[in-house]
């Protein structure tokens, strides 16, 4: 898994953003999702699949929260992650970047990522829908 935020190796399709700003309900000094990074790091070593911090993703009340984002399909933001969901993360983002239509399944995801784990999932920027009549 690269982290390198300059550039993303040619074989990246899907970056996994992590929300660093919520601070743990118990402990105030604590943020959860830099753990997460972490963790993240080290179970998404050699997948391709892209790492990068970011500041806030607007997701606090289901904190901590990450973000798949394909590099010419959809993004989805999730909420109410821990530790333990850290395989399933990985997983889900993998389905991602296998999906010839840059769509993560709704089949197959895991618990985590799907119902009341799942914030939004927005369209890719090059999206065309006719507006109904």
């Amino acid at each position: 898994m690269s982290d390198d935020r300059e550039t993303e190796p040619d074989n990246v399709d899907v970056t996994i953003f992590v929300c660093t700003n919520c601070r743990d309900d118990a402990d105030s000094d604590l943020r959860p999702g830099l753990q997460m990074i972490e963790a993240l790091k080290e179970a998404g070593g050699g997948k391709p699949l892209a790492l990068k911090p970011v500041t806030c993703l607007a997701n606090c009340e289901k904190s901590p929260s990450a973000a798949f984002n394909h590099r010419s399909g959809w993004s989805y933001v999730f909420g109410h992650l821990s530790l333990d969901n850290i395989g399933d993360i990985v997983t889900g983002a993998m389905m991602l970047a296998e999906d010839e239509r840059g769509f993560l399944p709704l089949r197959g995801r895991p618990a985590c990522l799907r119902g009341k784990g799942m914030t939004a999932r927005i369209p890719p920027f090059h999206q065309h829908e006719d507006i109904p009549s």
